[in-house]
């Protein structure tokens, strides 16, 4: 697999991370669920995020580079 192909598979990546990160922040909003549950969506929100975050700086990197 070529550097391009590696590039768009890394941007796919970051949309499906965006997807789920939005799915849970919805979750959040609705408010249904224990404080332990909501938090534990905060995290996991959280998580999603900074891997969003890593893996647009790989992207910068390798396209730069």
């Amino acid at each position: 697999m070529g550097r391009e192909e590696d590039l768009i598979l890394l941007e796919s990546a970051i949309g499906a991370i965006e997807e789920a990160a939005s799915a849970v922040a919805r979750e959040i909003e609705r408010d249904r669920l224990s404080e332990i549950s909501l938090s534990r969506l905060s995290t996991v929100e959280a998580e999603l995020n900074r891997s969003r975050l890593a893996l647009e700086e790989v992207i910068r990197e390798e396209a730069g580079g």
